[in-house]
């Protein structure tokens, strides 16, 4: 239950990707479930960039270097270059805000500057990886981004951060990177408030998988294709979402012109938020090895479709064959994965659907949301009061 704070608590958001843009992926869909659930307790300002990930020209109908209204948020567009630096400094040296609220880590505009220009105000600040500290996370582009914890430890910097983690796991992978003496607060991201209204039907011929989401190596389609090659029955797989690595895309594209016949992989392009959940309730089952997520909002999606999901235990959504939810495998586990898929093309028509409507029932309670709701607005004030007895 949300709980209305009078007067609301000012938050300054920084992200690199907001509305209108969706090539993002999880970091818009987390912001944008917060406001939406928290509103009546917090008030909003989001800093962002004025074009979508990937894209040369900025958003068509926004103005820039201005705030902007949008939904339940005032949102300012942010140029490239010394003049969008110079509006930055204004809206953090204003102090028109309560805590300044940070979305990566590892992103020098919109992480790291902001942070650096937070000294100047004492406001406490609220920073929340995303993930980015994750095994498989921290794999890519390994040696640069050791570099970069090494000098934000050598700085002391996380010493005036509240982290937020999302979960147990993501609290333990902030500790391992950072250290166990910096602050964190647990509040678990807000998922989904949509469900599916009709299930489809197993066809007859082929087995149904899904992919939505960005293509890089991260959420590690590579895999997802290579460990389709020996299932032995006929599996369609639709690949949604922009292609972020166009390198990697094209390993991708090599497996999949190497699969035999039986085994149909068919890249349908990107896809709107609002047309996620409607999308996936045509499938059967999702189906991404990810090396690491500190929620998965698409996993959270798939489950309020009612799919089956086979992934990788390097996501929150752990014990899943013991809630009937699918599988969550170790990725050296390759029988594991190509055992899963087996077992769903095995089941009946029938005996999917009821599994799926199960799956569904569970997120409808799931996703009430009341709790984590109440965590995130919790993990303001917890901020807001440490930066108050700082001042003392």
């Amino acid at each position: 239950m949300e709980i209305s704070l009078k007067p609301k608590l000012k938050i300054l958001t920084f992200s690199a990707y907001y509305l209108p843009g969706y090539k993002g992926g999880g970091p818009i869909k987390t912001i944008k479930n917060l406001i939406d659930n928290t509103q009546g307790s917090l008030s909003y300002k989001v800093v962002t960039s004025d074009r979508d990930l990937g894209d040369s020209q900025p958003y068509a109908d926004i103005r820039l270097n201005t705030w902007n209204s949008l939904e339940n948020s005032e949102i300012f567009y942010l140029r490239s270059g010394l003049k969008g630096l110079r509006r930055m400094l204004n809206i953090i040296t204003k102090k028109d805000y309560d805590v300044l609220y940070l979305n990566s880590f590892f992103s020098p505009r919109f992480s790291l500057t902001p942070l650096l220009m937070s000294k100047l105000t004492k406001k406490q600040v609220i920073l929340g990886p995303r993930g980015e500290f994750s095994k498989g996370a921290l794999s890519i582009k390994r040696p640069k981004k050791i570099v970069y914890i090494s000098l934000f430890k050598l700085f002391r910097l996380q010493k005036s951060i509240v982290f937020q983690a999302s979960s147990i796991y993501e609290k333990q992978d902030i500790i391992d990177t950072l250290g166990s003496n910096i602050d964190i607060y647990i509040a678990e991201d807000i998922g989904s408030q949509e469900f599916a209204e009709d299930l489809t039907l197993k066809d007859q011929k082929w087995l149904k998988g899904v992919f939505i989401s960005r293509i890089s190596p991260k959420k590690n389609l590579l895999l997802a294709l290579n460990l389709l090659k020996d299932i032995n029955d006929s599996v369609s797989y639709d690949i949604y979402g922009p292609i972020e690595d166009t390198h990697y895309w094209k390993q991708c594209e090599n497996i999949i012109s190497q699969l035999p016949s039986h085994i149909k992989v068919t890249y349908r392009g990107e896809i709107q938020p609002s047309e996620v959940i409607k999308t996936l309730s045509k499938y059967d089952f999702f189906f991404m090895p990810t090396q690491g997520e500190n929620y998965g909002h698409v996993i959270a999606e798939a489950l309020c479709a009612g799919l089956p999901l086979i992934i990788s235990n390097r996501t929150p959504w752990r014990g899943l064959e013991q809630d009937n939810l699918g599988w969550d495998i170790d990725l050296d586990d390759i029988h594991g994965f190509r055992a899963a898929i087996t077992k769903l093309s095995k089941l009946s028509a029938n005996q999917l659907i009821n599994k799926r409507q199960q799956i569904l029932s569970w997120s409808k309670n799931k996703f009430s949301q009341d709790d984590a709701v109440q965590d995130n607005i919790n993990m303001f004030l917890y901020a807001y009061k440490k930066m108050s007895e700082n001042r003392k």
